[in-house]
């Protein structure tokens, strides 16, 4: 038998267990490194912006649990309150709804399925129609907005319509894991069929936030700061902020395989053209039926009649406005490889927020 103090063994020990960990780990991760990356594109990215609080000191917090019932709802919200409204968590919830009131209010997860044949002058006809005068935030996440037509021959409203009232401050806007399919319209014998998978009118002093959208329309895409924008103080958007967005445009019965305005970024107001809210473009793609943004994809057009411009680079794909200092970033022509958010994938029905 030995005798006399045993040798140190434990930092040897810790040492040798360290080293055959990390070794296990990396053949682990070479052998799944397939898996690992499939995991990383198709499941639950993690969110940009978190919801709202619903509730404080002050201000209680309400759950609203919407039935279909076949027909647009406009659920009573009391401006002094926060509201996480549900819809069904096993169907759609046909004809869509408004929000009126309320402080902050949010929907995640759910289908909305849009009425149709109808068109963008009524505001029941949009699939979320959000013009609350009260103070608060409006966010969305994880809804999926569709035209229940798979022939796309009759007109839809917008998929999510934003009209804020003047004097309607901080009435921000998020949207996060959204898709909006199918949005049709802008027949020549209907003018109030410009149908938009999100317009924006009015929203003063706001600041709107869309990370991952998908939208597939045979009309208009994503319009912000129209005409009606400038209110009647002169105030719009304080801010845009556009990441990892989608627009496919899709061939129009009325008007053929022209292109159509996927995004549109600049208004007049008193005279004055080229005007825009601080715009921010992150990874945002427009796919229209001639392969290019050329002409009649962005506005302001490739032209130039307003003062300003986009300018189509066909070497590198993609458009940027110049005249415009507020908005900043590219529109790439094409698709980024898969939707943002896919059909099928993680939204609507069975939404699981990550």
């Amino acid at each position: 038998m030995r005798s006399g103090p045993r040798p140190a063994r434990g930092p040897v020990l810790r040492v040798y267990v360290a080293l055959a960990a990390a070794v296990t780990l990396l053949l682990v991760f070479a052998r799944s490194a397939d898996r690992a990356e499939w995991t990383v594109r198709t499941g639950p990215a993690a969110l940009t912006w978190a919801p709202p609080v619903c509730g404080d000191a002050t201000h209680a917090c309400r759950d609203i649990q919407l039935r279909d019932t076949g027909l647009n709802q406009t659920p009573p919200l009391d401006p002094a309150v926060d509201y996480r409204i549900h819809l069904p968590a096993n169907w759609p919830l046909v004809g869509g709804l408004q929000i009126r009131g309320g402080r902050n209010v949010q929907i995640r997860g759910g289908q909305i399925d849009l009425r149709t044949p109808c068109d963008d002058s009524l505001a029941a006809c949009h699939g979320i129609n959000i013009a609350k005068p009260s103070p608060g935030e409006v966010y969305i996440e994880g809804v999926y907005i569709r035209n229940p037509d798979p022939t796309h021959s009759r007109g839809t409203g917008d998929g999510i319509d934003v009209d804020l009232r003047p004097g309607a401050r901080t009435n921000d806007i998020v949207l996060q894991n959204v898709r909006i399919e199918g949005i049709a319209g802008c027949d020549p014998r209907r003018p109030a069929s410009d149908a938009d998978v999100l317009q924006v009118y009015r929203a003063p002093d706001a600041n709107i936030r869309i990370d991952r959208l998908t939208g597939t329309t045979d009309c208009q895409g994503v319009e912000l700061d129209p005409d009606l924008a400038w209110t009647m103080d002169g105030t719009t958007a304080r801010s845009q902020t556009l990441r990892r967005i989608n627009i496919d445009v899709l061939p129009n019965p009325h008007l053929g395989r022209r292109n159509r305005y996927a995004f549109w970024f600049t208004h007049r107001s008193a005279g004055v053209n080229c005007l825009a809210a601080p715009t921010t473009l992150v990874d945002v793609w427009a796919r229209e039926p001639d392969g290019t943004l050329a002409a009649e994809s962005i506005w302001p057009d490739t032209d130039g009649k307003q003062g300003c411009l986009s300018v189509w680079d066909g070497r590198a794909r993609q458009s940027s406005v110049r005249g415009v200092p507020a908005v900043t970033g590219v529109i790439r022509a094409g698709r980024p490889g898969r939707d943002f958010v896919p059909v099928g994938g993680n939204v609507g029905l069975g939404y699981v927020s990550p």
